[in-house]
């Protein structure tokens, strides 16, 4: 049997090293993907997890709402219990806080139109003249009635512009959408409304919402907060928002009795406190936002929902995932 020579040993050498090279390379790709599939995995699992605890945080809210409305049948129920409160639950690997809040002391920008059975329909002139004191009120400078009247028209079934408003014609010349012609959806909808830019959604962001419901929200007296003032000198315009501020600051221990009790604060008797006025408070609560976060090993996760009390039971009809209240308000 013949030797080979010794460049063909070498020439076997190099191959055999080249193929072992690919090999390691190739092994070391899979092992890295196999990795990244295993943390990716991992990863969801984990994500998964905490929107179950999520979900575990409206539950909690849903059962403690319910248990607020059946005492409040028997007996008065202190706002301070639940209004602002952060309750906290331990997990295996982290923490969970839940916060709750009243729902209803903002202006529903939905009710800029007439409430009928389509739930849009022609602009309120009435409704459009108090956002305009309350962005009289929080400061903005626009020309305010404007401002009412182009959203009541982004919201308004009809394409026919309300004095001072905004339809399709206005829109068609340089916007690359049209009005929407039916209920705000989202707070973030503004934003395509002619006439709202970031500084003025940023002023009224914490006085105004969007509920799905052309019907005002009414305000409760006994969980109105002090920076809410303006809400309270808006449907009183009488009164300024220092008095707004001072009847608030009043406030007994444990709330007002009822409404009657509320409207003989001496900054409000003599003033003309008419059907209308009277009809835009309740002691009642029905919309409420909860935020809860949760924090774990290796991350968190937030949210923000909208829950509807109705009796003793509620149901959220709005969530938001990865964003706070004052970033995405509800």
């Amino acid at each position: 049997m013949s030797q080979k020579p010794p460049k063909d040993r070498g020439a076997a050498l190099i191959t055999v090293l080249t193929m072992v090279s690919i090999m390691s390379a190739l092994a070391i790709v899979a092992v890295d993907a196999a990795s990244t599939s295993i943390r990716r995995t991992a990863n969801q699992t984990g994500m998964e997890q905490t929107r179950w605890y999520l979900m575990g945080a409206e539950a909690y809210a849903r059962s403690k709402l319910g248990e607020l409305a059946e005492r409040a049948e028997t007996t008065r129920v202190d706002q301070s219990e639940w209004q602002g409160r952060t309750f906290s639950f331990p997990l295996d690997d982290g923490l969970m806080q839940v916060t709750l809040r009243d729902g209803g002391n903002c202006f529903n920008l939905n009710s800029l139109v007439q409430q009928d059975e389509t739930e849009s329909g022609a602009a309120n002139a009435g409704a459009v003249m108090q956002f305009a004191r309350l962005l009289d009120l929080v400061g903005v400078r626009s020309d305010r009635v404007a401002l009412g009247a182009a959203l009541a028209d982004w919201i308004d079934r009809d394409t026919l512009p309300s004095p001072g408003g905004l339809e399709d014609g206005v829109y068609a010349n340089g916007a690359p959408y049209l009005p929407a012609n039916t209920l705000l959806a989202d707070f973030g909808e503004l934003r395509r409304v002619l006439g709202f830019n970031d500084d003025i959604i940023t002023q009224i962001a914490r006085y105004t919402c969007v509920r799905p419901t052309s019907a005002p929200n009414l305000l409760n007296p006994n969980t109105l907060l002090s920076d809410q003032a303006p809400l309270l000198a808006t449907i009183i315009p009488d009164i300024s928002v220092d008095d707004a501020r001072a009847i608030i600051r009043d406030r007994p221990r444990g709330g007002w009795e009822d409404l009657d009790a509320f409207f003989a604060h001496p900054r409000l008797v003599g003033l003309e406190m008419n059907e209308y006025r009277r009809a835009s408070f309740t002691m009642e609560t029905s919309y409420y936002v909860m935020q809860a976060r949760v924090e774990r090993e290796g991350g968190s996760e937030s949210e923000a929902a909208l829950i509807h009390v109705r009796g003793e039971s509620g149901a959220v009809v709005r969530r938001l995932f990865g964003v706070g209240d004052a970033e995405h308000p509800l």
